[in-house]
């Protein structure tokens, strides 16, 4: 399994991504780029402005030719990261720019085998855990081998954390569904 460590030696686990091939890279960098231009692009809070420029950079790059494991490693800069988050706690500079490379990563992989999916009139999908996650199992796992409409899958795009039109539903169904999520969507299996 690929995995790395960061300069803080936080561990970064790499994920098992069944289709990420030339094709799903181009579908990602495309969902990646709709979003962009759309009024509300997802932006961490906890990045820097010098943060933001980054991200914007690194994630391109992940998808294009890298993977989470890179991203992460690339996001690992203290000058790109708060000192602290909105509540005045100290930022874990390390953990966090691993969480979101992973979490954007799979954003981004779930966004674009989705539209693919779509595009050869597939109807659903099934969500499997691509790798064991570093600390407990998150909350996520209750969606793990079910099978689920692709039409739901693109609606709940970042929906729970970053919802069209300002508003939040907390338990509405998204994937990745929380930071760090190590479920993903795979073709449905016979």
């Amino acid at each position: 399994m690929r995995g790395a460590a960061t300069p803080d030696n936080v561990r970064i686990v790499a994920m098992n991504f069944e289709e990420l091939t030339l094709t799903t890279r181009a579908s990602m960098l495309a969902a990646l780029e709709a979003e962009d231009a759309s009024e509300r692009p997802f932006r961490s809070k906890l990045l820097t402005e010098e943060g933001h420029d980054a991200y914007l950079v690194l994630v391109r790059e992940a998808l294009d030719r890298g993977d989470e494991v890179s991203f992460g490693a690339a996001l690992t800069k203290p000058r790109y990261w708060k000192e602290t988050d909105s509540a005045g706690k100290t930022v874990d500079m390390p953990s966090r720019a691993v969480g979101l490379a992973l979490t954007e990563f799979n954003t981004w992989y779930v966004a674009g085998l989705a539209d693919i999916l779509v595009s050869e009139s597939e109807t659903h999908c099934q969500v499997y855990r691509a790798a064991d996650p570093l600390y407990t199992q998150g909350a996520c796992s209750v969606h793990e081998e079910k099978t689920y409409s692709l039409e739901d899958v693109v609606k709940g795009h970042r929906i729970a954390y970053h919802p069209r039109d300002g508003v939040r539903v907390r338990d509405a169904f998204t994937i990745p569904s929380v930071t760090g999520c190590h479920h993903t969507i795979r073709r449905v299996r016979s």
